[in-house]
């Protein structure tokens, strides 16, 4: 099915990068945008971002085969509710709220049988919000993560991942409450934790305010999620507050279980503890790369030299190569340098660089 008439309502960070991705990916496509800030509007107008702005909800969904709710996570479920009599039959309506239980169960319930529902929610973001945050390759090589009811056809589904494909996202089809356990671990605790940590150290007394003379490195990278929009976090924590709440306990038995170490002086517990999350944490560039990313993999022997990864990246690009992914592993202990793992998206694109680099004296294989 052809997804050419795009409604996107609203058009912060999300809605605006999505409303731009589709422009530039796809041109055949008429995007029809609704913020209630008229600002919004006026400037994805001015930029040719949307072809229109529409008056109210009922104009806004009325004709599109395609509408994306971009508006808080909140706000989609009445949302749902209120647009549901206004669609015509055949459209598909998908979101892009972090979490989505609930948001599928409304669908589910007030949508129309001949109306297709697929739940999304796009892996990308940054701390910034709002339409001047948004950006066009906003979600490439980002995960968009897809659940659909179990009602709605595979070919709508297909259609989907299709467009989403277009503006350079990795779809990944998920049940609803999967997806929720999952970005709660990843995403949504980490937030909290992100927080918790800059709350509790902004409430250490500290006249001289040295905390903030000399906060840098480590501390900066592992809270600067916590300079997201906290109304955003406010509605994602509570839309999610039943899987949130478990993880919180697991978090606390876990600071426990360290609090005991040092209590009973165990350095051995101490080590342990640092040890087990750095097995994991290192395992986990592999684990996405290997498990997730339909990507096709190109493996090269490299000397370990300065300018040997931009060189070959430099030949791929002059033979129209792109490389979606790339990074360094060591894969034999008793031969110097080590291994260059490239990913494709295609195998055409796997065969051209394992021929072009062969041929530049490179030693590839693939697995």
């Amino acid at each position: 099915m052809t997804l050419q008439r795009i409604s996107i309502l609203g058009l912060g960070l999300i809605g605006g990068s999505l409303a731009k991705a589709i422009r530039h990916n796809r041109p055949g496509s008429v995007i029809i945008g609704l913020d209630t800030r008229s600002e919004y509007l006026d400037m994805a107008l001015k930029e040719r971002v949307i072809h229109k702005r529409a008056a109210s909800l009922k104009e806004a969904v009325a004709h599109a085969d395609i509408i994306f709710l971009c508006t808080p996570v909140g706000t989609i479920p009445p949302l749902i509710k209120a647009i549901a009599k206004d669609i015509r039959k055949g459209t598909v309506v998908t979101d892009a709220g972090s979490t989505k239980a609930a948001i599928v169960e409304t669908a589910e319930r007030y949508l129309p049988p001949d109306v297709f529902f697929v739940g999304g929610h796009p892996m990308a973001g940054t701390e910034h919000s709002g339409y001047t945050a948004s950006i066009p390759h906003l979600f490439e090589n980002a995960y968009y993560i897809l659940t659909p009811l179990a009602s709605t056809p595979a070919q709508v589904v297909d259609s989907l991942k299709y467009l989403l494909s277009s503006i350079g996202a990795i779809p990944l089809v998920m049940e609803p409450r999967l997806h929720d356990r999952i970005v709660g671990c990843i995403s949504h605790l980490p937030h909290v934790v992100a927080a918790a940590l800059i709350n509790a150290v902004q409430n250490i007394d500290d006249p001289q305010h040295l905390k903030e003379r000399l906060a840098a490195g480590g501390f900066r990278d592992i809270t600067r999620i916590a300079s997201s929009n906290p109304h955003m976090w406010r509605d994602i924590s509570l839309s999610n507050s039943n899987q949130l709440l478990e993880l919180i306990d697991h978090m606390i038995d876990s600071l426990s279980i360290f609090r005991n170490y040092i209590t009973d002086n165990d350095p051995q517990g101490v080590e342990e503890f640092f040890s087990r999350a750095k097995k994991f944490r290192d395992s986990l560039p592999t684990l996405q790369s290997l498990a997730l990313a339909p990507y096709h993999h190109l493996y090269v022997d490299v000397e370990d030299r300065p300018g040997i990864i931009g060189k070959i990246a430099s030949l791929l690009g002059d033979h129209g190569i792109n490389i979606k992914n790339l990074r360094i592993i060591h894969s034999r202990e008793d031969e110097p340098g080590g291994c260059l793992v490239i990913s494709f998206s295609d195998v055409p694109s796997l065969n051209k660089a394992c021929e072009v680099l062969t041929a530049q004296g490179f030693k590839t294989y693939t697995k």
